[in-house]
């Protein structure tokens, strides 16, 4: 079985190197970023830029990022070499819609479903952090035929600890985009809540601590807003099928809790800004709206400085920010006593400033 994943960035690679272990000497991955592939070649893995090199392919597993329509799958898809009889599983979360997309696109192509091509819908899953890879929790598949379907199980069912399987290829497209926007519905109404508190003088946590001792209920934490590729992406794709003042709402206020931060804090101020990566554990500045925070607090005419436990102070600097050492801060903070106030924000508690008389200048210490 000669097994091809398309599409290698977090999710894709993740997958690709899972699959590496399981099946060995098998697998081989794709994607158009060319440093990107080069970068893996560099580290032994095989991997390719030219779909000409991918000839007699069984499976492939499509993780690209799908694009706002969906385009990046369709680029792929018309790139490769498609035998009779192999799989394809689309495992990057869809617009709804976008399944039968596919499958006119393919019948264009004269492959027949069931019969000499195998089309199935896996939505990945993966928490980062807490899931080691993209195969530790459950699936949910969905197909055109029963043929597609069985097709689906043979390859997935030893893969993952639970294969979900629905009728309707629709439902496992949309479950994915449910998920997602139903986690940022979730942080939105956090975000407010933290709001309020912070208002009124209460601890936040605290009320965590208490709502979240019902074993059905959690508030969750908060952040520098609503960030990464998925949530925001994915509340798009929702809202282009289905008008709703509650998702209209989640948005406007995931923005008016983000311009509050920016807000909170004013302008010519020296400001540190503790955690960076656009997500606590998982070191990537893509998406990341901590580094928007950086940005529009720069844009305000504050003197911004940042620190992050994933990143060296001179990966921040590269990145093109002020960084100082979390360390370094903490002892001058603990030899320093009379000077100039500081601004410190920290990533789960944006709204509660602190306000330090403990560092005579961020400069002096990046």
């Amino acid at each position: 079985m000669k097994i091809c994943v398309v599409g290698l960035g977090n999710i894709g690679f993740n997958l690709f190197t899972y699959l590496c272990q399981r099946f060995p000497g098998e697998v081989i991955g794709v994607d158009v970023n060319e440093r990107r592939v080069n970068e893996l070649l560099n580290q032994g893995y095989k991997v390719t830029a030219d779909y000409l090199e991918l000839t007699e392919i069984d499976v492939w597993l499509m993780a690209p990022s799908t694009g706002s329509q969906g385009q990046n799958l369709f680029s792929a898809l018309e790139q490769m070499i498609i035998n009779p009889g192999s799989l394809i599983s689309i495992e990057s979360t869809l617009p709804p819609g976008t399944m039968m997309r596919i499958r006119d696109f393919l019948a264009e192509k004269g492959f027949a479903l069931g019969e000499d091509l195998f089309l199935i819908h896996v939505p990945h899953r993966v928490m980062f952090g807490v899931d080691k890879t993209v195969c530790d929790t459950p699936r949910v598949m969905g197909a055109f035929t029963r043929a597609c379907q069985e097709k689906g199980r043979q390859f997935y069912a030893p893969l993952v600890p639970l294969l979900v399987e629905v009728s309707d290829v629709r439902v496992a497209e949309l479950s994915k985009v449910v998920e997602n926007v139903k986690r940022y519905l979730d942080v939105a109404f956090a975000q407010e809540i933290y709001g309020y508190c912070v208002d009124q003088g209460m601890d936040y946590n605290s009320l965590k601590t208490a709502v979240n001792s019902k074993n059905n209920v959690e508030l969750l934490g908060t952040d520098w807003g609503i960030g990464g590729e998925c949530l925001p992406k994915d509340m798009s794709f929702l809202r282009t099928v289905c008008s709703s003042a509650l998702l209209d709402g989640a948005e406007q206020a995931d923005q008016d809790y983000r311009d509050r931060i920016v807000r909170q804090v004013g302008s010519g101020k020296d400001v540190l800004v503790r955690g960076l990566s656009y997500k606590t554990g998982v070191k990537d500045l893509k998406h990341s709206r901590g580094v928007d925070l950086v940005r529009a607090l720069e844009a305000a005419e504050n003197s911004v400085w940042v620190q992050d436990p994933l990143f060296t102070p001179v990966e921040l600097s590269e990145a093109g920010f002020n960084a100082i050492d979390e360390l370094e801060v903490d002892q001058r903070e603990q030899e320093q006593d009379q000077i100039a106030p500081k601004i410190i924000l920290d990533r789960h508690n944006a709204l509660d400033i602190k306000i330090v008389t403990a560092i005579e200048s961020f400069e002096e210490i990046s």
